[in-house]
């Protein structure tokens, strides 16, 4: 199985729920996928053991859940299967669903279950064949593929004024922004809280630059334990928490000074622990899904090492994923950025120019996590990987990423 979960924002940049995007078979080994795929798994819902993976803290706390159904997985037992998710499951049906009165009447079913509906993939020339189902909607999906989301969505508030609108496939921060000042999106979605910045005059805040020169002396191929040290002590905020989490690693000892620290962790987890650490405090006043996504990008890569023969090579793979975003996070272009940090060449060749021996693992997260389980499938055909391999290495980031921070 295939599994990932994909954003939605509010305005503000908060995240107001996960889609889950899911998929059951390589469709590369199993051709008749790629035409049958949309009702893999019917009967069931594909893919929701992740969440049983995340934590509920870190992940999916106040957040709605966005499931999509079929047609067929519309009549199984969806209550069931979706059982202590406490009314914030959206169901989002695709134009499998028809207006019909024996769907429409399951639909009022689940929502007087405590479901809410969200429609995708409708075209406004067949909203009147829907009308009579539309007061059963929640959320409409607006796909900016389609067209201009600002025009699409006051067409369709002519007709729906009381559904709520979210705008898909945003690709550009200026197609969010329109989107965002037309008042007509409760929520949004696309790549365009993660484009590139491509300005070259962007300096850091002077409250940075500390933490990027630390970055930049642990990144060494081999550092000083002291000199690191000595940085930390000068930081309440950074001492604190390598206390603590120094004395998550003993038992029934009491590490009482950033000396015993660093030995204890030496250099090698220590370089992990800053890096995730700063990159944190860095990313301070940016969207938290982009912290999010860079460290389960990290801890992904960094499962992928094994899988794609570079077992060796894992903590390297680990920076380059924790680093993808860099430039987002500094707002400068990522070769600036990465003269910030000091990494290898190959993490550089990867992360700049789609290049080198790590772009594979670099390509091959980037599809996992976006969905496409087309591109996804042709890649572990090409590089004979099993899928239940790929599937435990980004379940076990989600659960590393939401057990880093607990206390």
């Amino acid at each position: 199985m295939l599994a990932t979960l994909v954003p939605l924002f509010y305005e503000d940049m908060s995240v107001a729920s996960y889609c889950l995007y899911a998929q059951k078979e390589n469709m590369f080994e199993k051709p008749h996928m790629l035409i049958t795929g949309k009702y893999d798994g019917a009967g069931s819902v594909v893919g929701l053991e992740v969440f049983e993976s995340v934590s509920e803290d870190d992940l999916v706390a106040n957040c709605s859940i966005i499931i999509p159904i079929n047609n067929i997985s519309l009549f199984s037992n969806i209550e069931q299967q979706l059982k202590g998710f406490d009314g914030r499951i959206i169901l989002l049906i695709d134009q499998s669903i028809k207006p019909e009165e024996s769907y429409n009447k399951r639909l009022i079913d689940l929502k007087s279950k405590g479901f809410k509906i969200a429609l995708k993939d409708m075209p406004l020339a067949n909203v009147d064949d829907f009308k009579f189902m539309m007061d059963d909607f929640d959320l409409i999906l607006i796909n900016a593929d389609n067209g201009d989301v600002v025009e699409q969505a006051k067409a369709f508030k002519k007709v729906v004024p009381k559904v709520d609108f979210c705008a898909e496939n945003l690709h550009t921060k200026e197609e969010f922004d329109a989107a965002k000042e037309s008042g007509l999106f409760k929520v949004f979605e696309g790549t365009f809280f993660r484009v590139p910045i491509n300005k070259s005059d962007t300096e850091v805040a002077p409250i940075k630059i500390n933490y990027l020169k630390l970055m930049k002396v642990i990144n060494e191929p081999d550092f000083n334990l002291d000199e690191v040290a000595e940085v930390i002590t000068q930081d309440p905020a950074l001492t604190i928490e390598l206390l603590k989490i120094a004395n998550k690693l003993t038992i029934n000892s009491n590490i009482r000074s950033i000396a015993q620290a660093t030995a204890l962790l030496g250099q090698k987890e220590l370089r992990r622990w800053l890096n995730t650490t700063l990159l944190s405090e860095l990313a301070s006043g940016k969207p938290n899904e982009i912290t999010r996504l860079s460290l389960v990008r990290a801890r992904f890569a960094e499962n992928l090492a094994p899988i794609f023969d570079y077992a060796m090579r894992k903590d390297e793979l680990f920076l380059m994923g924790l680093f993808s975003l860099l430039n987002l996070i500094l707002d400068m272009p990522m070769d600036k950025a990465l003269e910030q940090v000091g990494v290898s060449n190959e993490i550089k060749n990867a992360l700049i120019n789609d290049d080198g021996i790590f772009s594979p693992q670099l390509e091959f997260l980037l599809s996992y996590e976006s969905g496409d389980w087309q591109e996804v499938s042709r890649l572990m055909i090409l590089h004979d990987i099993e899928m239940d391999d790929v599937y435990e290495a980004y379940v076990e980031a989600l659960k590393w990423y939401g057990s880093m921070f607990i206390q």
